[in-house]
């Protein structure tokens, strides 16, 4: 399932649609790290905690560790900054696969912009407060690089498996069955999320995350739905 829909989503990587997205998405993705970063250096003021001459040093190594622990938030946080800017154009990248893929399903409804907006800000909070709780495991883990990968690939795993899903589920259903649905696939969510945490990764290839995570966990969403029905059907 996971092969296939990975397969149907580069098969549509060039759909016209997809590709106006991808370039509203860059641009918000640098406006904003630009922003963010210019109101930080205008923001934080001089360091000025050691007053002694021979102390004087430390300052500057404060400034420039604050300033490398700023892009290091900067880069843990990419997902779900993208994730936030994918989501305004979300509904544009479903309704593509589904005219594609699906033109004889029920259409899927716009997610309300409240509620896609709220799943967003909640994911974005958890993403930051996960990961920052688990920094000193990924220190400790830059120590033997599998135990680093194993750590990162399963936390973000879950959290962007369980963020893209529930959006595209928002189309089809409420937030109480998205969940439902979730959690009684949760091997399979969970396993989409690591593909979409691992992309993440990759230079260049991660600026077209958020657009790849939304068709690539419709198909699953999809599939999940489909299997459910007949499960019921007598």
């Amino acid at each position: 399932m996971l092969l296939r829909a990975f397969s149907l989503t580069l098969g549509q990587i060039a759909d016209p649609i997809f590709r106006g997205v991808l370039i509203k998405s860059i641009l918000f993705t640098l406006v904003l790290f630009v922003g963010l970063t210019l109101v930080f250096y205008w923001a934080v003021p001089e360091v000025t905690v050691f007053k002694s001459d021979w102390l004087q040093w430390l300052n500057s190594v404060l400034e420039v560790g604050g300033g490398m622990a700023f892009f290091a938030l900067l880069v843990l946080t990419f997902s779900a900054t993208a994730t936030l800017i994918g989501g305004i154009f979300l509904d544009d990248i479903a309704e593509a696969v589904e005219k594609r893929h699906y033109a004889g399903d029920p259409p899927g409804r716009s997610a309300d912009f409240s509620k896609t907006l709220a799943v967003s800000m909640r994911f974005i909070g958890i993403t930051i407060l996960l990961n920052i709780l688990a920094l000193p495991l990924y220190l400790i883990a830059l120590l033997f690089p599998p135990l680093f990968a194993f750590i990162f690939y399963g936390l973000n795993g879950y959290l962007l498996g369980r963020e893209y899903f529930e959006l595209v589920s928002l189309r089809h259903q409420d937030a109480k069955a998205a969940r439902q649905l979730r959690k009684a696939n949760g091997v399979k969510v969970f396993l989409a999320g690591v593909m979409i945490a691992f992309f993440i990764t990759v230079p260049i290839v991660n600026l077209v995350v958020p657009i790849l995570a939304t068709a690539f966990m419709l198909h699953i969403f999809k599939s999940l739905r489909t299997a459910q029905t007949t499960e019921i059907a007598p």
